[in-house]
């Protein structure tokens, strides 16, 4: 092939993330986007003369933040009702009752492009239907659906759904041809519903959590877990041929201690020496009495013979 233009974006190819990446599940997550934003958060928390004690507060009042956010979003999610714009009110209406109020918006921008779809028919393959469908002011790209009547699913071969878990607008635009009021099971992530939270434990799970909470109530109860602990430890090393050190020492270089206060720049006050450590103190100006001229002696102070 002579194309040039083909030729360097060819060259190009380990840059096609989208390519790549198409009907892989990332839950939303970018490179840099999700740790920018924690980092921008916890900047407005934090100082850069803050002590070790006080970094620990200042972490816990993220912490706390986080937990607020987290309430209020619930809040909101459980007990306000949206206005629905879409002019497919059953389908908005179950997402809004099922989905986050975050995540609702996303599923509505869906619902509210169906009508920029075209139809370009229907075919019916024993129990599966496959509808055909452009979208206005692009008529090269044709997308097909797929609904199975008996196992109730609708799969699209834009991949959207594999990608980021959102029925897509094609999707809905099946739902409303075949006159389905509630989105399928299977194309429902737990994770983005209100009742993400609501699930029940298996009895071998969370098991070391409950032990954690127990024994942090009172010292008594603390001690006896940290023995059990301690030896249950030992006897599954003991089982896969490890020894497990009881009597570690810790060096007094592993100790964490205050952070040493780095100078400031700029010229240092008049009058004033720097230390020559930031251990030291500092040593200021000896002064000397004006009438005898001795040093540590006042001008005020009374002297002999005067």
């Amino acid at each position: 092939m002579n194309n040039s233009w083909v030729k360097s974006t060819y060259e190009l190819q380990h840059s096609w993330a989208t390519t790549y990446l198409w009907g892989t599940f990332c839950a939303g997550y970018r490179t840099t986007s999700r740790c920018e934003g924690i980092n921008a958060f916890i900047k407005g928390f934090l100082k850069s003369t803050n002590s070790l004690l006080e970094l620990v507060h200042s972490l816990d009042r993220v912490v706390k933040d986080y937990r607020n956010n987290e309430v209020t979003a619930q809040f909101y999610s459980t007990y306000y009702t949206p206005v629905f714009i879409t002019g497919l009110d059953k389908i908005e209406l179950f997402a809004s009752k099922i989905y986050t109020r975050s995540f609702f918006k996303e599923v509505r921008k869906q619902i509210k492009e169906v009508g920029s779809l075209l139809s370009m028919g229907k075919d019916t393959i024993s129990t599966t239907s496959v509808y055909k469908f452009l979208t206005m002011g692009n008529r090269r790209s044709v997308r097909r659906v797929l609904y199975d009547l008996t196992e109730f699913k609708i799969e699209c071969d834009c991949h959207m759904w594999s990608s980021e878990s959102i029925p897509y607008i094609h999707i809905f635009c099946v739902m409303k041809y075949e006159g389905l009021d509630e989105i399928p099971s299977s194309l429902i992530l737990r994770q983005w519903c209100k009742d993400a939270k609501e699930w029940t434990p298996k009895e071998t799970e969370g098991a070391m959590s409950v032990v954690a909470k127990l024994a942090s109530e009172d010292a008594a109860k603390f001690t006896v877990a940290r023995d059990v602990v301690a030896s249950l430890a030992q006897k599954l090393h003991g089982q896969s041929g490890n020894t497990v050190h009881h009597h570690a020492t810790v060096s007094q270089q592993d100790i964490m201690k205050e952070p040493s206060v780095a100078r400031t720049k700029g010229a240092p006050k008049h009058g004033r020496e720097t230390a020559a450590s930031t251990q030291d103190e500092p040593r200021g100006k000896r002064r000397c009495c004006s009438f005898c001229g001795q040093l540590g002696r006042r001008g005020h102070a009374p002297h002999k013979g005067i």
